[in-house]
C-alpha cells in the first residue's frame, strides 16, 4: 500500500469513527406503578442518530385482580422492541423527551398457575403467552457524564390478556450512558 492509498483509507474511516462515537448506547433500570400493582423495567437503547433510537425492554408486573371477595394474584413478564424519536430537548440535550412505540410478547401468570382459588371460586383466565403493542413517553434528565434520571410512562396493549388488555406503567429510574 502506498501513502496515497493509506491516506484515502484514513480519510474514509474518520467519518465512520466520528459517527460511531457520537451516538452512545444506554442501559436503564426503573421501578414504579404497573396497572393496579407494581413493577419494574430494564432497557437497552441503541442510538441510531442524535434524535432516534431503538429500545429493547424487559418488564415485570405484579398485581392482584379482585374477584368478588377474593383477590387473585397475577403477573406478567414481557419483552418489547420499540423505535423512539426525540420530540423535544433543551439545554444541549440535558433534558430530552422522546416518544416511541413497538411490539411486545411475554407470559402472563394467573394465580401462580392454579385454576381454583378456593373450592367455590375458580379463575376464568389462565396463564398463557401474551402479545401486543406498547407506546412510551420517556423523559431523560442528565445528572452527570454517564448517569441520567429517567421518568417514563408506557401504555401496554395485551391483545389476548384475560386480566388487562390496557395496562399503564409509570416509573422512575436511572440510565447509564456508555462511551460518553
Amino acid at each position: 500500500m502506498n501513502i496515497r492509498e493509506i491516506s484515502f483509507v484514513i480519510l474514509l474511516c474518520i467519518p465512520v469513527f466520528m459517527i460511531g462515537q457520537s451516538y452512545t448506547n444506554t442501559f436503564s433500570v426503573s421501578g414504579g406503578i404497573f396497572g393496579d400493582g407494581y413493577g419494574g423495567e430494564v432497557t437497552f437503547n441503541s442510538n441510531l442518530s442524535e434524535d432516534t433510537f431503538t429500545q429493547l425492554a424487559l418488564n415485570v408486573s405484579i398485581a392482584n385482580y379482585e374477584l368478588g371477595i377474593k383477590s387473585i394474584p397475577y403477573s406478567s413478564f414481557t419483552a418489547s422492541y420499540s423505535y423512539f424519536v426525540t420530540v423535544y430537548s433543551r439545554n444541549r440535550k440535558m433534558q430530552a423527551l422522546s416518544l416511541g412505540g413497538g411490539a411486545l410478547a411475554g407470559y402472563e401468570m394467573v394465580n401462580n398457575g392454579e385454576l381454583e382459588v378456593s373450592n367455590i371460586v375458580s379463575v376464568n383466565g389462565k396463564s398463557k403467552i401474551i402479545y401486543g403493542a406498547v407506546l412510551t413517553g420517556d423523559l431523560d434528565i442528565i445528572v452527570s457524564e454517564h448517569i441520567s434520571l429517567v421518568i417514563r410512562t408506557s401504555e401496554f396493549y395485551h391483545v389476548n390478556s384475560d386480566f388487562g388488555k390496557f395496562t399503564n406503567y409509570t416509573g422512575l429510574g436511572f440510565r447509564y450512558y456508555f462511551n460518553k
